[in-house]
């Protein structure tokens, strides 16, 4: 993505959130997608452990009906979108194609209101751990800048699932198995180890070590120590292999 429009984006989320009264937050980035992207409302499916899915936050009832439907008929644009990790766009979800692929969910979900649905998943590399969901009330495409901006989103708040997750363990985890205090540098080794390996940058290396614990609900300290024990490694593509 390009430092500009990372910065429009980021703007416009952190504008909103002040306006609001409101810390950054995944869901604060929901609410102000609406208006930046210009869509009806905005959804969040997170992956759980029976890898079926459950809604994080909406912003609007008719987000939580389209999440419902997606977990009662297992079909739809997020669960494609979760499934293939690339997005899916249907801008007018009932036409006859979009009827054919999602017989059961398009007419429910227009029953509720939704015309349009976009889904970016939420990923890094080969790990999926969910999906933004935009719907609109009336049929049409997005632009191309919209969809970008809607890409830009979906990173922003896969860093702040990411975030809270890390924070969360690393408070919670106050003494390790061995009764000595919790040192933050064994996150920190771990993260230049898989930079090696993986061939990414430290950074990149970070969500990626991030990434696996959230998919397999896991502290991101009980990760990092089974990677510098040697215990488990992550592929270029994210992919766990135990050891």
């Amino acid at each position: 993505m390009s430092g500009e429009r990372l910065a429009k984006v980021l703007a416009h989320l952190a504008g909103e959130a002040a306006a609001r009264g409101v810390a950054t937050s995944c869901e604060a980035a929901c609410e102000a997608c609406v208006s930046l992207i210009g869509v009806t409302g905005a959804q969040l499916t997170l992956m759980n452990g029976t890898g079926r899915g459950e809604s994080r936050y909406a912003t609007n009832d008719i987000g939580a009906q389209l999440e419902n439907l997606r977990f009662t008929l297992g079909e739809g644009p997020c669960e494609d979108s979760i499934r293939s990790g690339t997005p899916v766009l249907a801008g007018d979800l009932d036409s006859w194609d979009n009827d054919q692929r999602w017989p059961l969910y398009v007419r429910a979900a227009v029953a509720v209101g939704a015309r349009a649905v976009f889904v970016f998943p939420l990923r890094s590399g080969a790990i999926r751990i969910g999906a933004l969901v935009l719907h609109r009330t009336s049929p049409g495409p997005l632009t191309q800048e919209q969809i970008l901006d809607a890409h830009v989103v979906a990173d922003v708040i896969m860093s702040l699932l990411l975030d809270e997750l890390t924070i969360a363990h690393l408070d919670a985890e106050v003494l390790p198995p061995d009764g000595m205090p919790l040192s933050r540098a064994e996150v920190h080794q771990a993260t230049g180890m898989l930079s090696v390996q993986m061939g990414v940058s430290l950074d990149e290396a970070l969500v990626r070590l991030r990434a696996h614990a959230f998919a397999h609900d896991q502290p991101v300290v009980d990760v990092a120590r089974d990677i510098v024990g040697r215990r488990l490694r992550l592929r270029p593509e994210s992919r766990s292999d135990p050891r």
